[in-house]
């Protein structure tokens, strides 16, 4: 098998069973791999990280031989290590034609590592499959957000998210209305001058948000947990209407709203705990009248102690 770094051109091959976009310094990524050496004969296992390349180099994960062969191949984002069934030929002079193979049981290693021997015997073209799926075997990675690209990344550029395990998501909340679960990729891009919120998604946790209802001319507010889980999709949470748009958004438990209206000898200023203004309702709901709406109103939340920002460490 060989690795072919792809580059502003597309190089179309032979019997390709991964392609995928190369991102450098990736120590989280892992392959999974079983392959026959052409040489011996034998079948390894192995387990290892691409962190580096250079343009249109050729790299051999087997020693090279036209008889060499992989068996099995597995891309992992989190080092997921899983269970796999291998059957030997049935020729084979083994008296056992079938046995596993735990991933978990290798280190991670350079990808021109030889691995460790599975089998000395023959196995089947298809012989080796899938039998349990994997956990992570690292800890989780830390995930920033850089709201000048509206990008995710783990360089400690721009808001930081927190830690997060394989199967963690994300919560966005957009000026517009809309929200959206999303996942870890980081290729992925964010319009970064609509996101008011962006967090690791807890489920159980109360979003309350203030916004511009403006056919009635009011600010609205609502209290509602996310149902949805289809993956970056986007759902208005708010009354669908020309205009209208979110002031502010939150998940503190407790949410307090620092409000301040009027202008000159005029202002008034106070603060109003949400929670007692609006009930828990449904994500699709209209929400409660906050009061009216005017362009010289002004709202911020009163952080609290304790409130939900992660802890950096």
């Amino acid at each position: 098998m060989k690795v072919v770094k792809v580059g502003e051109k597309t190089y179309i091959g032979k019997d390709i069973i991964h392609a995928a976009v190369f991102q450098k310094n990736d120590e989280r990524t892992t392959y999974n791999m079983i392959y026959m050496d052409g040489d011996s004969g034998k079948s390894f296992a192995k387990r290892f990280n691409v962190t580096g390349v250079t343009r249109d180099k050729e790299y051999f994960l087997a020693k090279e031989n036209e008889k060499s062969k992989v068996h099995y191949l597995s891309v992992n984002p989190n080092a997921e290590a899983e269970v796999v069934r291998i059957i030997l030929t049935p020729g084979s002079k083994a008296h056992k034609k079938e046995l596993e193979y735990n991933f978990a049981e290798l280190e991670i290693t350079g990808r021109s590592s030889k691995g460790i021997t599975v089998t000395k015997y023959p196995i089947k073209s298809d012989g080796v499959k899938l039998k349990e799926a994997g956990k992570s075997t690292i800890a989780g990675k830390k995930l920033w957000y850089d709201d000048q690209f509206g990008r995710l990344n783990a360089d400690e550029k721009g808001q930081y998210l927190g830690m997060f395990d394989a199967d963690d998501k994300i919560l966005v909340a957009y000026s517009d209305g809309n929200y959206e679960i999303t996942d870890q990729e980081l290729t992925q891009k964010l319009d970064a001058e609509k996101v008011l919120l962006i967090e690791k998604f807890d489920p159980e946790k109360i979003v309350t948000t203030v916004y511009a209802d403006m056919d009635k001319k009011q600010y609205m507010v609502k209290r509602f947990k996310i149902e949805t889980t289809t993956l970056k999709n986007k759902f208005l949470f708010i009354k669908e209407g020309e205009g209208n748009y979110v002031e502010a958004i939150t998940t503190d438990a407790e949410p307090v709203l620092a409000v301040q209206q009027g202008r000159g000898a005029q202002i008034r200023k106070g603060k109003m705990k949400l929670e007692k203004v609006a009930e828990l309702s449904g994500w699709r709901t209209v929400g409660t009248r906050l009061l009216d709406y005017s362009k010289s109103v002004e709202m911020e939340w009163v952080k609290p102690k304790g409130s939900n920002q992660p802890e950096l460490f």
